[in-house]
């Protein structure tokens, strides 16, 4: 039976609708696109005949246990992965991502990698140093429901943290900004038009994700797109969500995302970011 090119997307539990947007631009330029949970994934692979020489998996979901490993064992298999599953692994480690960042000369808040019973006399120590301080999981956990801000006023409600879901937390210098920038890069170019931000009116959070209010660039600055193209580059990060604070000093890398939807910034940019990210896909063969 002949080889037949396809496309095979990696969603996570809650990421259909996004990826089908961009499985329906793939199968509009006559290449077959399959959408599946990575559990699935060997299954389907078999199911439709598709060889490694023949066969995208682009991956929507991250994290760099699990998925790392699964994927990992795919590209050795031949199989093109999308994001690669090293990029995949760093990216979706906070702690290694910020060291990786700043050894490669990338602006990033200074991070320090803690037990969550030892956060108390570490994060103590921390507000002496930085005065502020950010405590949060080591992974993306619940939409920054985990993510604190802390300083020598409030350090007695520490204890909040005792109820993130994780064992290894991260510890980081506050970032004082003005904007949280997201721009959307794929093949290492910053797509123009979809450039977005949102900024801290109440409090110090704000989110350029699952944010129905965030706001769109008509002309985004041509620093911030030359910023995160960089960072993609060091990263080895082909498609890409970057999130970079704008402070009075600068472009300051936050996160490297790769797997969000971007239902909210394709309909306030009206943009077609999913035939973008489709393109560039096809382009891998």
């Amino acid at each position: 039976m002949k080889n037949i090119k396809r496309v095979v997307i990696v969603r996570t539990l809650l990421g259909q609708m996004y990826a089908d947007y961009i499985a329906k631009e793939i199968n509009l330029k006559g290449i077959g696109c399959g959408v599946v949970m990575l559990e699935n994934l060997e299954r389907y692979l078999g199911e439709h005949n598709c060889h490694s020489k023949d066969t995208i998996i682009h991956s929507r979901t991250a994290g760099p246990g699990y998925t790392y490993k699964k994927l990992n064992n795919f590209e050795k298999r031949g199989y093109r992965v999308v994001n690669s599953p090293e990029t995949i692994k760093l990216t979706s480690h906070k702690f290694n991502s910020c060291v990786y960042a700043i050894q490669h000369g990338i602006p990033c808040a200074e991070t320090i990698k803690v037990n969550k019973e030892d956060i108390v006399s570490r994060a103590k120590k921390k507000i002496k140093d930085w005065k502020k301080i950010i405590v949060k999981p080591i992974t993306s956990q619940g939409q920054g429901e985990f993510c604190f801000k802390f300083d020598k006023d409030n350090f007695k409600e520490i204890k909040k943290t005792k109820k993130t879901p994780a064992q290894e937390l991260i510890i980081q210098k506050f970032v004082d900004y003005k904007r949280l920038n997201r721009v959307i890069v794929v093949g290492f170019k910053a797509l123009e038009k979809a450039v977005f931000y949102d900024e801290p009116e109440r409090g110090w959070k704000c989110s350029v994700c699952l944010n129905p209010d965030i706001k769109h660039y008509k002309k985004p600055p041509r620093g911030l797109l030359k910023f995160a193209e960089d960072v993609a580059r060091k990263f080895n990060a082909e498609i890409t969500f970057i999130d970079i604070f704008t402070t009075n000093r600068g472009y300051v890398l936050n996160e490297i995302n790769t797997a969000c939807s971007l239902t909210f910034h394709e309909r306030l940019s009206r943009y077609n970011i999913s035939k973008k990210i489709a393109e560039y896909l096809l382009s891998c063969f």
